[in-house]
């Protein structure tokens, strides 16, 4: 369970740093970087997501 929380921190980090990364890049006019940044917190929500569900099955089995 250790591995997933840290997971799940790092998630969290990478989609500020790419949240303050859109904005930086839409305030510079820097459109590809912008859509850049969006497609990758995308991949890092999708990512979130199945973590989530793991976790969800994990407790639902009492796997530790």
């Amino acid at each position: 369970m250790g591995k997933q929380i840290l997971y799940n921190i790092f998630l969290n980090i990478g989609i500020l740093v790419l949240a303050y990364c859109t904005i930086a890049s839409y305030n510079g006019k820097q459109y590809g970087i912008m859509a850049g940044s969006i497609l990758g917190i995308a991949a890092l929500i999708y990512l979130k997501i199945k973590l989530a569900k793991k976790v969800k099955e994990i407790i639902r089995n009492g796997k530790k």
